[in-house]
């Protein structure tokens, strides 16, 4: 075996033989790496983690997608008639094909489909969208030349119907915690109200 060689606090360690040090390193890497791997998976009771049971992944955000024929006709509509922000379009190859919009600070985007599946859904989605004033909102609807639907009291909330020009129902409401039973928009609510249901 090689001699050692003493060291200052900033002169590294050497062995005088340059071969039998290297396979000590090595022989103990691998006792090392042997090692990690039986405390990983065979150590005695340890639980393993169920995949479908694990929570807290959710930050919270969400943004909604939906599919429309024509992106560049669309994203006007969403802009001007339904008072949204307009945040930009992506493009392929020169043409726009995604349109990003902004409902008080939530990004939402208008999509043109990419496949036959895309296609059957264009037309045939609905968003629900919390606004202060329902009144307000379909009156500034209306005046930009669309035909909403008249204002629905329901059990949950207040609101009103407009169909995007490929059909897509957009809805606008309001929820009174003092008229309405619960309040789809908060997650205790929710889960109060799906508790019910089970």
């Amino acid at each position: 075996m090689g001699r050692i060689v003493p060291h200052g606090p900033k002169e590294p360690r050497r062995t005088a033989t340059r071969n039998g040090g290297g396979r000590m390193a090595r022989t103990n890497m691998r006792r090392l790496v042997l090692l990690s791997l039986f405390m990983a998976f065979a150590t005695p009771g340890q639980t393993q983690h169920d995949p479908r049971t694990v929570h807290g992944t959710f930050t919270g955000e969400i943004k909604p997608v939906l599919y429309v024929s024509d992106v560049e006709k669309s994203a006007p509509f969403y802009r001007d008639v339904l008072g949204f922000d307009f945040a930009g379009f992506a493009n392929s190859k020169g043409e726009p094909y995604y349109a990003e919009l902004l409902a008080a600070g939530v990004k939402f985007g208008l999509h043109e489909p990419t496949s036959d599946a895309q296609q059957g859904k264009v037309g045939q989605q609905r968003l629900y969208f919390r606004v202060k004033n329902l009144q307000a909102h379909r009156s500034r609807v209306v005046a930009w030349g669309a035909d909403p639907g008249e204002i629905k009291e329901t059990a949950w909330m207040d609101m009103f119907i407009v169909n995007d020009p490929d059909g897509n129902e957009i809805v606008f409401a309001v929820t009174d915690p003092e008229r309405h039973s619960s309040n789809p928009w908060r997650v205790e609510d929710a889960a109060t109200t799906r508790g019910k249901t089970e």
